[in-house]
């Protein structure tokens, strides 16, 4: 256990990293993590049956900080790589991170001092989005900066999960967030599921949280690469995510109030979404969008009630409503008004 200047104890934090031929990128990632300012750690990297180098490259960094710890295991993807480091984790608490992101400094000791000053079950944090030419793109939180205006904001139970299911500053993904190890006690990664895998784990663990705190520090640089899914031709990722979605909306559904209300407008958001793909990109598939529409309608008017729902998706859902004809054309004519 580590003790600050102030004599406050510090737990052991493990960062769990699933690994997968990325030698061009581990080392910053894992630079970036030995250099925390909080250096009671545990930095776990799960090598998923890599075949370029990488797996050696992995026993290679281990060797030069003993904080580092190396699974092996045949190639399961990135759940499943995620679960054996659950498992084989020694601390109190747990973190994540992607073996081609890389994070500040002071990210882990931001999100331990949060959770700990309001006694949190979950902290989270804002993000960079870099793409692979060091562009940086708009993401969650205030400011452009790395820390350009520090706050903190607690959440209750329901305040959490439906600020996760909306996108909202909790964000769905793993790595923006520092979990108290009992929490994730019976939780884990569906290894079937690729897509929005890190919502549906985060709905499970999130299912269980009294408070989670936000802070506006964008400690974490989420490194984009190759194209996103919004902008490739439709295609059986987009049907999973839709799937997946449906999946969450079903089990909130017996919560009732803001988060019954939270997963519908989820489920929704995510078919406006991936019917704009295939309104952009293509192919046209007539009977999927008929299945779209259908789950859509009874969707539509507690959607238009949320409060978060962006204008272009308020608009998006209106026109998708009258028919796929109208929202293509009505979609295409906003988008040569806006440039």
């Amino acid at each position: 256990m580590f003790h600050e200047g102030n004599g406050m104890s510090m737990d052991r934090i493990s960062i769990i990293v699933p690994v997968y031929n990325c030698g061009a990128f581990l080392p910053r990632c894992v630079d970036s993590l030995r250099k925390q300012t909080y250096p009671e750690l545990e930095i776990l990297l799960v090598d998923d049956g890599s075949t370029d180098g990488t797996a050696a490259l992995c026993d290679s960094l281990a060797a030069a900080d003993s904080r580092i710890v190396v699974l092996h295991r045949a190639n399961g993807g990135v759940s499943a790589a995620r679960n054996a480091g659950l498992s084989a984790s020694r601390g109190a608490y747990i973190a994540f991170a992607d073996a081609d992101d890389y994070v500040e400094p002071d990210h882990i000791l931001h999100l331990y001092q949060a959770l700990q000053n309001h006694h949190s079950d979950v902290s989270v944090c804002s993000y960079l989005t870099e793409k692979e030419d060091k562009c940086t793109l708009p993401s969650e939180g205030d400011g452009d900066s790395v820390r350009s205006s520090y706050r903190e904001v607690c959440y209750d139970h329901d305040s959490a999960v439906c600020e996760l299911l909306a996108g909202g500053a909790v964000g769905g993904y793993v790595w923006n967030k520092l979990y108290r190890r009992e929490l994730l006690e019976g939780c884990g990664f569906e290894s079937g599921v690729k897509i929005l895998e890190d919502l549906l784990f985060n709905y499970e663990v999130f299912g269980k949280v009294k408070t989670a705190v936000f802070i506006d520090t964008k400690s974490y640089h989420y490194i984009q690469r190759g194209q996103s899914a919004m902008h490739c031709r439709f295609g059986e990722e987009h049907k999973a995510m839709v799937e997946t979605a449906r999946r969450i909306a079903d089990r909130t559904a017996s919560c009732g109030g803001e988060v019954a209300a939270a997963g519908r407008g989820l489920l929704a958001t995510t078919i406006l979404w991936v019917v704009d793909v295939m309104a952009e990109h293509g192919p046209y598939d007539a009977a999927l969008m008929r299945e779209y529409r259908a789950a859509f309608r009874p969707l539509r008017a507690g959607y238009l009630r949320l409060k978060r729902v962006p204008l272009s998706y308020r608009a998006s859902a209106i026109f998708f409503s009258m028919g796929y004809g109208v929202y293509r054309v009505s979609v295409k004519l906003a988008r040569k008004i806006m440039g």
